[in-house]
């Protein structure tokens, strides 16, 4: 493991200031207790990626707590984009003698569309009569979000050259490295992908920081040049300690919080793909996890970039 992975940058709480009405987004501080119950969701996301031969009725969200005592019910603000998913009510309820439960989520799995990505937004309701700093307090992930997408069929358009200013969100890299990628494209949409940039080629890996099992994709929705975004929480296989590394555009970031494509684009928080086909985004308009280090922003410097002029998009 080379020196710069000693210098970890202390991860930042995101904010969602720029719409007047959003609360603070991130992990909650815990209160000061010592017996109290806490609770927290499993996961920050779940992504839901399904293949023709799949099938998906029901999503089970689990969420903990510190203790097994009593029948404990909790409310939750669920926000859902479209009807595709549903659930019969707004609670998650412990049973005694269970420290976890068991939040359900129903999928109209027949009337998905194939390429369209379907979210859904939980999070604990703070201010609850059920649910305040006297009985309960908050943990690990206090809210968390899923998406669900029938599986896009891919081709081939070659190399792409992918800037990288994410990892710079963490670590005090020297440089913006530049790998070549592969990249596809999904057929009858303008919605490409690349294939593990953080892998071998990535100059400050070496073996054994990095999972060589299967290739990890990024995802990129260009369907609106003025309106990129990386479509979902993207894990990379890279691990240099502290959890695999995942990262996502704070325009996808927005929308799994119930902000609608058109307001974060309005915000000028989306990406662009211009007519040189390079993808850029904002000066931290990447969001960057990393499980035992937090979450970040990314592209901190703005040097991001994926430059597709090397692709036969260009042909």
């Amino acid at each position: 493991m080379k020196i710069f992975k000693s210098f970890i940058v202390m991860a930042i709480a995101l904010t969602a200031g720029f719409f007047a009405s959003c609360s603070t987004e991130g992990v909650w501080d815990a209160y000061d207790t010592t017996s109290e119950p806490t609770y927290s969701f499993e996961q920050k996301a779940s992504n839901y990626v399904l293949s023709a031969t799949d099938t998906l009725y029901q999503v089970a969200v689990k969420v903990f707590r510190n203790n097994a005592n009593g029948n404990v019910t909790l409310p939750l603000d669920v926000q859902f984009n479209n009807t595709i998913m549903t659930c019969d009510t707004a609670v998650v309820t412990f049973e005694n003698g269970k420290d976890f439960a068991e939040f359900l989520i129903n999928v109209d799995y027949d009337n998905i569309k194939v390429g369209t990505k379907y979210t859904a937004a939980l999070a604990f309701v703070v201010d609850s009569l059920n649910y305040t700093e006297a009985n309960a307090s908050l943990t690990g992930n206090s809210s968390t979000s899923i998406s669900i997408q029938l599986e896009y069929t891919w081709e081939s358009i070659g190399k792409a050259v992918y800037t990288d200013d994410a990892l710079t969100g963490f670590y005090g890299l020297p440089d913006f490295p530049v790998v070549e990628v592969d990249a596809e494209i999904a057929v009858g949409t303008s919605v490409i992908r690349i294939s593990t940039p953080y892998g071998a080629q990535y100059p400050y890996n070496e073996s054994g920081d990095y999972d060589t099992s299967k290739d990890y994709y990024i995802v990129f929705n260009c369907n609106d040049p003025e309106g990129v975004y990386i479509d979902g929480w993207c894990d990379t296989g890279l691990n240099w300690g502290y959890g695999i590394f995942s990262m996502t555009s704070y325009g996808y970031y927005m929308m799994a919080n119930g902000y609608s494509f058109d307001q974060v684009k309005a915000a000028g928080l989306m990406g662009t793909l211009d007519e040189d086909l390079c993808i850029t985004f904002p000066v931290k308009g990447l969001v960057v996890n990393m499980p035992d280090a937090g979450t970040a922003y990314g592209n901190k410097n703005g040097a991001f970039k994926l430059d597709l002029s090397t692709t036969t998009l260009a042909e």
